[in-house]
């Protein structure tokens, strides 16, 4: 075995010599030439770079090395991986306190070589290798090691692969390290981990969630898709929360975008979109099982077990189960509890083609009961029966490195009854697109689509509070989009232009632009702005709907019917945004964004005083708005077992209702909070233990009549052996309870108020 040394010769005799430390002759030397000498310069550049980052980063290492390494089914993939800042290991990965980190992921001097290493190496493999360092791009590299935050992958900015320091915009990633370590159980829940984010439990099965705008059980500009289905409902182009869910172990990550992403994603990407991602088959080998109970999380359980065929198809098949209490409602008894199961596979299959084909499911049942304020029935109680299944295929093809096709087709089914009210919809959406690269600075992304909803609306009751005339009906949409990210300077400036084309049973053909800036000052910064247009085409209620609502106040005490308007428009928002990110060290990053929105055609009730006749309440898109605001967020590891994260938001809105319009209904500019602050504290304590504390401030909503509140969530975890995990999770645990959103007087919703509690349970990995 030979080690090899560099070492310089007498003066004048400037030579490499290889000297083996057996003891046997030493090889002949050569002169050296030009070349060589570039090559010692460039090995003496790097060596000095490693050495002066190589304590740093082996301290990290000490910290967050696993204890052992994980099988190849619990490897998490680059696009999982938490920054330093974001998340630490799981319990079950955290070394003993008194252990040093693994030897492999020590950092050694580079020209200190093991006997099996050395074994074979000669002066002109060694060339060699130096000239493929000397041909790579040192920036890339170097951003690799400085930046790890600007490094994490996302996809949903552009529909193809890209990170966060390439995103020319407000995107924020949650891990599945950080929802694990939340021991949040639901997505809203989850969701609450993001900035800039609106998310308010309205009662224990409703939730209010929107980004940068108008906020409410029916908030409609917010895009939701999960696994590339999206999930909204065409009755009000709004997310019915209550039935969106997965097996939380299996999520990969979940992208947040603030602000428009209609560009490549199409109507009612308005003012953000939410892509939940769950994890390829290859990656959910063996087996996982969940069991817990609690005071509001009463009972709840889920498992998984994956695995491959002979054939090489990768599979799993999951369920869940849970049950939810009522929450508080003072003076007043509550009726909002909920139960639900879930079933659900996926299938993936890659050939030696470059083919990847991924097939994949769910079935749902449960029962979400509500409470309601009605003028002639006064608060009356009702069960709302829910169900579906979905099934989705995507066929991938890789044809170079810089070419790749896609073709995806999925099925939605649901069913929902609520006082004597059916809705039935099928779904099939048709999505294809492909990416290719022109010349050496064009990225050019494009595609095209087709969805078809088919829907039957009826309502039984005597007394209709919700109807739709005609009961059944067929809405199309037809859509292409075209995207070209343009190198201006490589490694510098980059520019992104592209729109997406569509046409749609309501307000026909939308046209929706985009053009994005992105400067990258250095390896570890970017800089961008942006600005597009963005549009929510009508729903099937806005078009169709007969609603009997309460009153607005003080029009008296009697109920007035709204009626849907067929010829309306689509709402518009043209979105200013400028964004800038930064790793400052391998410790702490941040990111800061300011927007700018400006929104018409918005659509607001208007009353109507007939001669002869009742009043009655309609729609038109007469009104306007104005939002503005911004969003810090940062990450910082404090020390080897401390991390922080957290993030500041402001936002206003300001509505311009014309008259007759009924005041309010367009949007309250009350009904956002002002300010909201989120601080998590993740600790990673001896023998496998961890404490994570996240502390959240919410402004109030006058509006809504809602105080401002500060809650403070906590999760316990220690390991009870080699697979067992137990955690003990406390919710709002400085407060009794606390309302987080107020009634609606159209819909009649009663409010509740989220109670101080406590769940907890076991995992089981294998």
């Amino acid at each position: 075995m030979v080690k090899t040394e560099f070492q310089d010769g007498a003066p004048g005799d400037h030579v490499a010599e290889r000297r083996p430390l057996d003891g046997g002759r030493p090889p002949s030397r050569r002169p050296l030439n030009r070349r060589s000498a570039r090559i010692r310069v460039v090995a003496a550049m790097l060596t000095a770079v490693l050495l002066t980052a190589g304590p740093a980063v082996g301290q990290s290492a000490e910290s967050l090395a696993p204890a052992e390494s994980p099988t190849p089914a619990e490897s998490p993939t680059p696009a999982e991986s938490p920054t330093p800042a974001e998340a630490l290991p799981p319990a079950e990965a955290l070394p003993p306190a008194d252990q040093g980190p693994p030897t492999a992921q020590r950092l050694e001097h580079p020209d200190t070589f093991d006997d099996e290493t050395a074994d074979g190496v000669d002066g002109d493999g060694l060339d060699s290798e130096l000239d493929s360092l000397l041909d790579q791009d040192l920036g890339s590299l170097r951003r690799t090691s400085v930046a790890p935050a600007l490094e994490v992958e996302v996809s949903s900015v552009s529909r193809q692969k890209s990170t966060i320091g390439r995103s020319p915009a407000a995107v924020f990633v949650i891990t599945g390290e950080m929802i694990r370590r939340s021991g949040y159980q639901s997505i809203p829940e989850v969701l609450r981990l993001a900035p800039g984010l609106q998310v308010a439990r309205i009662d224990g099965n409703k939730w209010s969630v929107s980004s940068r705008g108008e906020s409410g059980r029916f908030s409609d500009k917010l895009l939701v898709q999960i696994d590339g289905r999206t999930v909204y409902n065409p009755l009000f182009a709004g997310v019915l929360w209550d039935v969106q869910d997965v097996l939380l172990e299996d999520v990969l990550r979940i992208e947040v975008i603030r602000g428009p992403g209609a560009t490549v994603w199409g109507a009612n990407a308005v003012n953000g979109v939410i892509n939940i991602l769950t994890k390829s088959s290859s990656q959910t080998h063996g087996s996982y099982a969940i069991a817990g109970a609690g005071t509001l999380e009463q009972r709840f359980v889920g498992g998984r077990l994956g695995g491959r065929t002979e054939r090489g198809v990768d599979y799993r098949v999951w369920g869940k189960w849970f049950q939810r209490d009522e929450m508080d409602l003072v003076g007043g008894s509550p009726y909002d509890a909920t139960n639900q199961a879930r079933l659900g596979f996926r299938t993936d299959w890659e050939s030696p083609a470059d083919d990847k084909l991924t097939f994949q499911g769910q079935y749902y049942n449960g029962e979400s009961d509500s409470l309601a304020d009605k003028d002639l029935a006064g608060r009356i109680e009702f069960d709302q029966p829910v169900s579906g299944g979905n099934l989705l295929t995507r066929w991938t093809r890789t044809h170079s490195a810089d070419h790749e096709s896609s073709l995806q087709l999925y099925y939605d089914r649901f069913d929902r009854k609520a006082y004597g009210f059916g809705q039935q919809t099928n779904i099939f959406d048709l999505d294809f697109q492909s990416r290719f690269r022109y010349r050496c600075d064009h990225r050019i992304i494009w595609g095209a689509g087709y969805r078809a909803i088919f829907d039957k609306l009826t309502n039984n009751d005597p007394l209709p509070y919700i109807a739709a005339d005609p009961e059944r009906r067929t809405v199309q949409r037809f859509s292409a989009f075209i995207q070209d990210e343009m190198t201006l300077l490589e490694d510098a400036w980059y520019f992104t232009l592209g729109s997406k084309f569509s046409h749609n049973t309501y307000s026909n053909f939308e046209l929706q632009p985009s053009a994005r800036l992105l400067w990258l000052p250095n390896e570890s910064a970017a800089a961008w702005c942006a600005v597009s247009r963005a549009v929510r085409t009508p729903s099937r209620l806005s078009a169709d709907g007969r609603l009997i609502v309460n009153q607005p106040v003080p029009l008296g005490n009697f109920p007035l019917e709204l009626r849907g308007v067929g010829d309306l428009g689509a709402e518009n928002l043209v979105s200013y945004e400028l964004g800038y990110r930064q790793q400052t060290n391998e410790f702490f990053a941040w990111d800061a964004t300011a927007y700018f929105h400006d929104y018409d055609k918005l659509q607001v009730l208007r009353l109507n005083f007939p001669p002869a006749a009742l009043p009655f309440l309609d729609i038109s898109d007469a009104a306007a708005a104005d939002g503005y605001g911004f969003e810090i967020s940062a990450t910082a590891q404090l020390t080897a077992c401390w991390s922080m994260r957290g993030w500041y938001a402001f936002q206003r809105i300001e509505f311009d209702e014309p008259p007759p319009s009924v005041a309010g209904s367009a949007g309250k500019s009350g009904a956002l909070p002002r300010n909201q602050v989120s601080l998590t504290h993740s600790f990673d304590l001896s023998r496998g233990r961890q404490l994570d504390i996240i502390t959240r401030y919410v402004d109030n909503l006058p509006a809504e009549s809602t105080p401002s509140y500060v809650a403070v969530d906590t999760r316990f975890a220690w390991n009870l052996g080699r697979n067992l995990t137990a955690s003990v999770v406390g919710r709002n645990l400085f407060d009794r309870r606390h309302p987080e959103f107020g009634p609606n007087y159209f819909t009649g919703d009663v409010p509740t108020e989220v109670p101080r509690s406590v769940h907890a349970y076991v995992e089981w990995r294998r």
